[in-house]
């Protein structure tokens, strides 16, 4: 039976959260049009029997793929070919979606002709604090909700922050034709997500619905800065994946706007990565000579492929610093009342940005 959305959720030791997932997209009103997959990717808690029992509650909207472990990107690989729906997301599987929300998606999906449906998301806070993202840029909001765009005429807007896999549905036969994988074995590769299926999509929609619910909170999660610190050698070999994918690619087809936005998006992944290094790495931990070698290796694939020279600012705007640059004059870091007044300044300056603009 054919579904308009599948929703894979990849799923590792996730037994005590893997039914407030579940049941946030297991509503009335959405059965007859989702497919939940879980992929049970080698758990050794009960995940897999957790799964299992919403398969038998409900055998027309839940299927479960059981398999080995191997990392994220595996478990959308094994997938992605049985993927009933027109259109197929992401949904991870400690976090949720507003239901009454996808009640919304759902509708406006079943009217859309698109290859890529892009959505709001809340990130969830440790604390209670919550933050709505929004595909915007200081407030203003460039596109008409609900329009289908051609996708280089969105992209001539320039670098789109927040170009996230949590915002991010795509039409599964574009997938299927451009024959996508992710990396396996790794974390990390939901960058892939993002960044492979732009070098062939045609249309974008936008829609104005605050779909999926990020869980930051959560201990343990990938992108908790004491995890990536403990992971850069994984988002080390992410990006190198995303710059081979990009030398074998056959760019020469790319409209000019397309390759410039996928060479900031590239630049983008690579600041984030020397960011992790230069910024969020403590000090006691950072390793200057693998560093020096990382960095070499990243200028040279920058200066090959046209991502520009990368320059990593503080976030708070305030210290007009180039972190990168610094680096490469001195080879240290900058001292500790720098850092510690850089971390104090970003946080006030984002908190003034969510007041005034989310």
């Amino acid at each position: 039976m054919s579904k308009l959305l599948s929703i894979i959720i990849p799923t590792y030791n996730m037994e005590a959260l893997l039914p407030r997932c579940l049941d946030s997209i297991l509503v009335d009103g959405a059965l007859e049009r989702i497919e939940a997959m879980v992929v049970n990717d080698g758990s050794k808690d009960g995940s897999l029997a957790v799964a299992n029992s919403y398969r038998e509650r409900y055998p027309d909207s839940v299927t479960v793929i059981d398999k080995p472990n191997g990392n994220y990107g595996s478990t959308i690989n094994a997938a992605l070919p049985a993927a009933k729906g027109k259109y197929v997301r992401i949904l991870d599987s400690d976090d949720w979606l507003r239901s009454d929300s996808l009640i919304r998606f759902l509708d406006a999906l079943q009217n859309l002709e698109t290859d890529m449906a892009v959505t709001h998301f809340t990130i969830l806070h440790e604390g209670g604090g919550r933050e709505l993202t929004k595909y915007n840029d200081y407030g203003r909001e460039p596109f008409e909700y609900g329009k289908t765009y051609q996708l280089d005429e969105v992209l001539k807007e320039g670098y789109i922050k927040y170009f996230l896999m949590h915002g991010l549905t795509y039409r599964t036969d574009l997938l299927r034709k451009m024959d996508y994988r992710q990396t396996e074995g790794i974390s990390y590769t939901d960058t892939e997500w993002c960044c492979y299926p732009v070098f062939k999509a045609q249309t974008v929609t936008f829609l104005d619905i605050d779909l999926y619910q990020y869980n930051m909170a959560r201990e343990g999660q990938t992108m908790d800065p004491k995890v990536i610190s403990r992971s850069l050698m994984q988002m080390e070999k992410m990006i190198r994946q995303l710059i081979s994918f990009f030398e074998s690619s056959d760019t020469a087809s790319l409209s000019e706007t397309r390759l410039t936005f996928l060479r900031k998006y590239y630049a983008n992944r690579i600041r984030f990565l020397y960011k992790c290094h230069l910024v969020d790495t403590p000090r006691e931990h950072f390793d200057a000579v693998r560093f020096e070698e990382l960095d070499k290796e990243l200028t040279e694939a920058c200066l090959r492929n046209g991502f520009g020279q990368v320059r990593l600012y503080p976030e708070n705007k305030i210290i007009r610093c180039d972190l990168l640059r610094f680096w490469h004059r001195h080879h240290r870091r900058p001292r500790r009342w720098f850092e510690s007044l850089n971390r104090a300044l970003n946080v006030i300056m984002r908190k003034l940005y969510m007041i005034f603009f989310r």
